[in-house]
């Protein structure tokens, strides 16, 4: 009787060891780019992932867990969000919506197992650009030149992102559409990219 109760209570602490640790593994198990997709408002995605009949894993054209970067095909532009950690344990999302306008960010960040969304946080830092910095203005038309500086002049203009695959720092140019009203008034290859770099947790501008 007392060899039965023993083998009773053992099976019954090694089913609570297992239980335990099974908890344990999941509890801890490693955050990565997917899960931080997973967790993405319909607001983050692109229209045609939210509207479409398919999954939103259906359209991942690149899940790259290594280096934090996951993005989507199936519309005309670029779509794609990566993270970066921070030293206080938590990490700061950012998905990146290529549209006809521009970029549309959003920014999150995750902590705790929630993934909150901060529209105060300005992707790249506080930066300021002139014409010169966007744009090679040694190849545009005196006509062309005039009309870009007094459009610049006006700030109604929008960026485009190029989010990190591999490394932290940030690449960014300039919406020709948003400035001149049709997309080849400048010619693409007198459009310059800037580099932002992602140092001690701040943007520096090369």
């Amino acid at each position: 009787m007392k060899t039965k109760k023993k083998i009773f209570i053992m099976l019954a602490l090694f089913a609570m060891t297992v239980a335990g640790a099974t908890f344990c593994g999941t509890a801890q198990q490693k955050v990565n780019v997917k899960t931080l997709f997973d967790m993405l408002p319909e607001e983050a995605l692109p229209e045609y992932v939210s509207l479409g009949e398919l999954s939103r894993d259906e359209y991942i054209c690149e899940c790259d867990y290594e280096n934090g970067y996951l993005e989507l095909a199936g519309g005309n532009f670029a779509w794609q969000m990566c993270y970066w950690n921070l030293k206080d344990g938590r990490k700061l999302v950012a998905t990146n919506d290529q549209t006809d306008f521009g970029s549309t960010i959003h920014i999150f960040f995750y902590e705790n197992g929630q993934l909150i969304e901060d529209a105060s946080y300005k992707l790249g830092g506080e930066q300021t650009y002139t014409l010169e910095d966007l744009v090679d203005i040694s190849q545009l038309r005196p006509e062309v030149l005039e009309q870009a500086k007094a459009a610049f002049e006006t700030g109604n203009y929008k960026l485009y992102f190029e989010l990190p695959h591999k490394g932290t720092s940030l690449r960014l140019w300039l919406n020709v559409y948003s400035l001149m009203g049709e997309h080849y008034a400048i010619p693409e290859e007198a459009l310059q990219k800037i580099t932002i770099d992602w140092k001690n947790e701040e943007w520096v501008r090369q």
